[in-house]
């Protein structure tokens, strides 16, 4: 039996985020976290590597997506989509 991929999903509207989640969960998918500050991303990432991140682009912050993704990529080469 293969291990279910991990997914982290970066999202400032839980709504979305929540509906997002439960339907990555229905697909086989282990959804590790739902972050909507951008403070939170990395520490959470340096706790537990997903295999996955999905992002918003559009995240409400002094910092966008696109901005956060580098900062991530320093770090970790985590396969990210927006």
């Amino acid at each position: 039996m293969s291990r279910k991929k991990s997914i982290l999903i970066v999202e400032d509207e839980l709504i979305i985020s929540a509906n997002i989640a439960m339907q990555l969960v229905d697909l086989g998918y282990e959804v590790i976290g739902k972050i909507s500050r951008t403070d939170e991303v990395l520490p959470s990432i340096r706790d537990c590597i997903p295999d996955i991140i999905l992002m918003d682009i559009n995240l409400k912050s002094d910092i966008d997506g696109i901005e956060l993704a580098k900062l991530i990529h320093k770090e970790n080469k985590i396969p990210i989509i927006f």
